[in-house]
């Protein structure tokens, strides 16, 4: 059998890290009624901020060699982080169904 090397680059993981983000939100019984059950301003600041997170920990991580990078690390490359959370995250939350227990937190809002 022979080996499948898989190159780890800093938008996969990235990438990865908004999608676990959103199956947490999603999937987690507390988080996903107490998150479901905000107004939808609170919670998109509050995936904004989370998702910021997300992109200075990966890019400060390619900065400092952790995670492999060809090139120096610049804007652009956290641009396109940016852009791999975002294409990860915001399809992910679109296509998951509303669990029953969220549709009564937001009725009750």
């Amino acid at each position: 059998m022979e080996n499948i090397n898989v190159d780890f680059t800093a938008e996969a993981i990235a990438a990865l890290g908004g999608f676990i983000l959103m199956l947490a939100f999603a999937y987690l019984p507390t988080l996903r009624v107490a998150y479901g059950g905000l107004e939808s301003n609170v919670k998109s600041f509050i995936m904004l901020g989370l998702l910021v997170v997300v992109e200075v920990a990966v890019g400060a991580a390619a900065y400092y060699g952790i995670i492999p990078v060809e090139g120096p690390v610049t804007w652009e490359k956290f641009v396109s982080i940016a852009i791999a959370l975002l294409v990860s995250n915001q399809p992910t939350y679109s296509l998951l169904p509303e669990m029953a227990d969220v549709a009564e937190a937001k009725a009750l809002r």
